[in-house]
């Protein structure tokens, strides 16, 4: 018998299908759509498991597990077997309806809510080109803070959430750019802080471009802090320096050592547990990946394992056994530096690797 975080492996590699009467019984978009077409890692469909594992499991029609309803209840089945109750846990109605804000823009271009998290995306599009990301189909530009407060404020009338991630993709190496994040940065942590933890998504990086300095990472990560920014998450993404130049080539030409340097002032300014990095699980191997799990742990700094998502056919996804091998190894290494396995938010593991 599977325990049931082994399910959940399972799911975030074979997605799910839904029964017709499972279907019947959602909520439908405007096309008939049952979900969001958000990020590669967050288009899912959100199911809590037994009541204690949350999964984003990808809707796959031709998947041997699936969501059926019966006797009132959700629930998940293998090749036709019941396996536990599962809750269902839709986008919200605005993202369902597309809503749009007053420009016109929908409320999804600038506001997701997954879970208890709203994620705030100040830049659609990004201006690097990571290889296992789709975020650059929606091009670059950078959303106004009217129309950010705007989505936000409607998200704060008509979800609710309990944190906020200040997310999207990555500036251009441009001081207008640099200065525009930093307002919005200030303004949502002055305006919000004091009523949510926000945590920053962000690569390492100064006030301005041409602080690419540790003195320049101290200032700006210190600004952060002054402006009520409760963490940050800054993903190191892979080890191996092959996979980094081929696979995250601009994140590549910042450094592996710099990433570590800029975490480690982070740790300092915020403190153990408030530092998070993602770990792309699949792309390299188990002894590189724990590599940098071990580099993380050392200075302080949560590790998190993000499963690769394929966004076409020339990278495969990882098995259910690679996975639970890099969890299991993980978690000596956490434990031997007593650093808790992230994110610490249940729900917001909901597209993670974790036992819980």
């Amino acid at each position: 018998m599977k325990e049931l975080y082994e399910y959940k492996l399972d799911l975030l590699y074979y997605g799910i299908s839904l029964s017709p009467n499972c279907y019947q019984m959602l909520k439908k978009g405007s096309n008939g759509q049952v979900n969001n077409d958000d990020y590669i890692t967050t288009k899912g469909l959100m199911v809590l498991l037994d009541n204690k594992i949350y999964v984003n499991a990808n809707l796959y029609e031709a998947s041997k597990y699936q969501i059926d309803f019966e006797n009132d209840e959700f629930c998940l089945l293998c090749e036709g077997l019941k396996v536990c109750s599962v809750k269902i846990i839709q986008p919200p109605d605005y993202a369902l309806d597309k809503v749009a804000l007053s420009t016109g823009k929908l409320i999804t271009d600038v506001v997701n809510v997954h879970g208890d998290r709203l994620r705030l995306q100040p830049i659609s599009g990004c201006a690097n080109h990571c290889k296992f990301c789709d975020i650059n189909k929606y091009g670059y530009q950078e959303c106004s803070i009217e129309e950010l407060d705007e989505a936000f404020t409607y998200a704060m009338k008509n979800v609710s959430f309990r944190h906020v991630l200040i997310s999207g993709g990555t500036p251009r190496s441009l001081d207008e750019s640099y200065e525009y994040l930093n307002r919005v940065y200030k303004y949502f942590g002055e305006k919000y802080g004091d009523n949510y933890p926000i945590d920053i998504m962000l690569v390492p990086r100064g006030l301005t471009v041409r602080d690419d300095n540790s003195d320049g990472y101290r200032s700006f990560i210190k600004s952060l802090k002054n402006w009520k920014i409760s963490g940050l998450y800054v993903n190191l993404e892979l080890y191996n320096s092959n996979a980094r130049k081929n696979l995250i080539p601009q994140k590549s030409l910042v450094g592996y050592d710099n990433y570590l340097k800029f975490i480690k002032l982070a740790v300092e300014v915020f403190g153990i547990g408030n530092v998070k990095s993602c770990l792309v699980v699949g792309l390299e191997s188990i002894p590189d990946t724990l590599k940098a799990v071990k580099d993380l742990c050392e200075i302080g700094c949560v590790p998190i394992l993000s499963p690769y998502v394929p966004i076409d056919d020339s990278i495969d996804a990882p098995t259910p056994d690679f996975m639970k091998e890099v969890l299991i190894k993980t978690r000596e290494i956490t434990e031997k530096y007593n650093i808790d396995l992230g994110p610490s938010c249940q729900s917001c593991r909901h597209n993670t690797i974790h036992f819980k």
